[in-house]
């Protein structure tokens, strides 16, 4: 690479400074597109086998989006994309021409403990770069910090845990990975983190007591489903299938989702069983739904993916204040295929609590989609004079609404 290409990528990254008395809003998007030239810049010297040269401007751009980002709304997330790339081309940058490992331990550290919260330090992509000489000096600062800063501080609390936890994956030592895990179990993923760790060393009878502990301490929300789901998994993989039956079964009868519902579903028929487990299941949300009116919801959800149809619109016809808006339109559009008059006062009902939502800029464009649709039902049932009528009607009514009216008239729904 030359001098003057040198200078060409380093002026490239001189316009990642970011005045902070600039509005945080504007110029965020260009100013994206310029860390996205500089990323393509570094990529292309890694792929001419100049990283010894990519190292000190991949840095460099990182530490001039760090700072700006301290001033600029990157909301949208498109600055930390770039960011993130090119963090992760200094890692390749330093893995094929390593700087000085204890060096680079240092500004590590420094970027995770000192910094704004950002960059996301990934200990893996740079494990080839420190070196065995790098990772211990990593460790030996963050248990330094770890023993002097506050306890309570934001640096201990996150960072030194992070860093902490990280050390201990790439050291490979399982032990000490699920140890440093297990210092806080406050959460159930931190449970499925330890059980991700053990399945991957080939642990299965350690990574399953770790997930019923999980569980018994916490078996609701949606980390519980994400470990219940990694020991049904567990168990379906060791030939266990009537215990992850168990499991969802008793999932179901506690909660009584759809989504309940629709994880036994899985399990059941990968394991064999879901004939002799379906009728049960079903039973179970019905006997909810009728005993508590709030899990309506959840069995029509249940009952359209199960295609019992009929049953489903008795259902919404019986509790229609109980559906999700979603829901009714689901139901409708398989529905209004065999039973065109029926879907017309549900249509009309949906129609007019779309036009009466507030804060929804797009409800006279879905008012007007569901009156085309409408209109169809009405004229599949035979009672196209019948449409018309409450057009005018409906007009007539929200005549006031002229954006609503305007938008009827392209849509060719005239009286």
């Amino acid at each position: 690479m030359t001098d003057e290409q040198v200078v060409e990528v380093r002026r490239l990254i001189d316009g990642l400074r970011w005045d902070r008395r600039r509005h945080p809003y504007r110029g965020r998007r260009e100013y994206a597109a310029r860390a996205g030239e500089v990323a393509a810049e570094i990529e292309g010297l890694i792929g001419r086998g100049q990283a010894a040269q990519a190292v000190p401007l991949a840095r460099r751009a990182v530490e001039r989006i760090t700072s700006a980002l301290m001033y600029l709304d990157d909301s949208p997330g498109i600055v930390g994309d770039q960011m993130r790339e090119l963090m992760f081309l200094y890692a390749r940058a330093c893995t094929a021409a390593p700087p000085d490992a204890v060096r680079l331990a240092a500004w590590l550290v420094k970027m995770q403990l000192d910094g704004p919260g950002w960059p996301e330090i990934r200990l893996a992509e740079f494990k080839n770069a420190l070196g065995e000489r790098g990772l211990a000096e990593l460790a030996r600062l963050v248990e330094e910090r770890r023993a002097t800063d506050d306890p309570g501080s934001w640096a201990v609390t996150w960072g030194v845990k992070d860093l902490r936890e990280q050390l201990a994956a790439v050291s490979g030592d399982v032990d000490a990975h699920v140890a440093v895990l297990a210092e806080d179990l406050r959460g159930t993923y931190r449970y499925t983190e330890i059980v991700k760790v053990l399945r991957a060393a080939g642990r299965d009878d350690e990574a399953e007591r770790w997930a019923r502990e999980g569980l018994a301490q916490d078996g609701a929300g949606h980390q519980a489903d994400v470990l219940r789901d990694r020991l049904v998994g567990l168990l379906l993989d060791g030939g266990r299938g009537d215990e992850a039956v168990a499991l969802r079964r008793a999932a179901l009868e506690h909660r009584t989702l759809h989504r309940d519902y629709a994880a036994l579903r899985k399990t059941a028929e990968q394991a064999d069983q879901w004939p002799q487990v379906r009728d049960w299941a079903l039973d179970v949300i019905r006997d909810r739904a009728r005993a508590d009116h709030r899990y309506t919801a959840e069995l029509l959800s249940t009952l359209i993916s199960e295609n019992l149809l009929d049953e489903a619109w008795r259902l919404a016809v019986a509790h229609p204040k109980e559906l999700h808006e979603s829901q009714w339109f689901a139901l409708i559009e398989l529905w209004e295929v065999g039973h065109p008059a029926e879907v017309i006062v549900p249509y009309q009902g949906l129609i007019e609590r779309r036009l009466e939502t507030v804060g929804d800029k797009y409800r006279y464009n879905k008012a007007v989609k569901s009156m085309v649709r409408l209109r169809e039902a009405y004229r599949r049932s035979g009672n196209g004079a019948g449409f018309s009528g409450y057009l005018a009607g409906l007009r007539d009514r929200h005549k006031r609404k002229t954006s609503f009216i305007a938008k009827l008239d392209k849509a060719g729904l005239r009286p």
